[in-house]
């Protein structure tokens, strides 16, 4: 939820050669990839639920957006990718730029609207390399989260 909040605060995150950061895809990109499938979907659902609250159109896109991110996420790394930094920087590109071309596309570009390769370029994909830097930074603190959140006894 604070996140949510940073993401739609105006100021809060500041913006960069007019951009701006799309917090909640890389949070749901990094939950997913700790807390594996089911957890990444809730928490993708969640995070996409706030921001449809807070979106001009409250229509469930950025609902079904992150909770496919967390669950593919989840699976991708329990299945194929190690947890690491690396994984999460490949999962959180794909899924940023993903999310940003597919609302582009369905909501600007299918509508017919005067400049939208302009505004592709201008501003989604600027915003993408924007988010990346984020990675790092959820990256680290869900790590120190989940590390002092385990159970670390040992089962007899």
């Amino acid at each position: 939820m604070l996140t949510a909040a940073f993401q739609h605060t105006d100021g809060a995150v500041p913006m960069l050669f007019g951009t701006k950061a799309m917090l909640l895809v890389p949070l749901a990109v990094v939950i997913g990839m700790h807390e594996r499938s089911m957890l990444g979907l809730f928490f993708g659902t969640l995070a996409g639920i706030l921001w449809d609250f807070a979106a001009v159109r409250g229509d469930g896109f950025f609902s079904v957006c992150l909770a496919t991110v967390g669950f593919f996420s989840g699976v991708l790394v329990t299945w194929y990718l190690r947890n690491c930094i690396l994984s999460a920087l490949l999962l959180g590109a794909v899924s940023i730029t993903g999310v940003n071309v597919i609302y582009w596309y369905i909501f600007i570009f299918s509508k017919g609207y005067e400049g939208a390769g302009e505004l592709l370029t201008g501003y989604y994909l600027p915003s993408v390399l924007y988010t990346m830097v984020f990675i790092f930074v959820y990256y680290y603190i869900v790590s120190f989260i989940v590390k002092l959140t385990t159970d670390k006894r040992k089962a007899f």
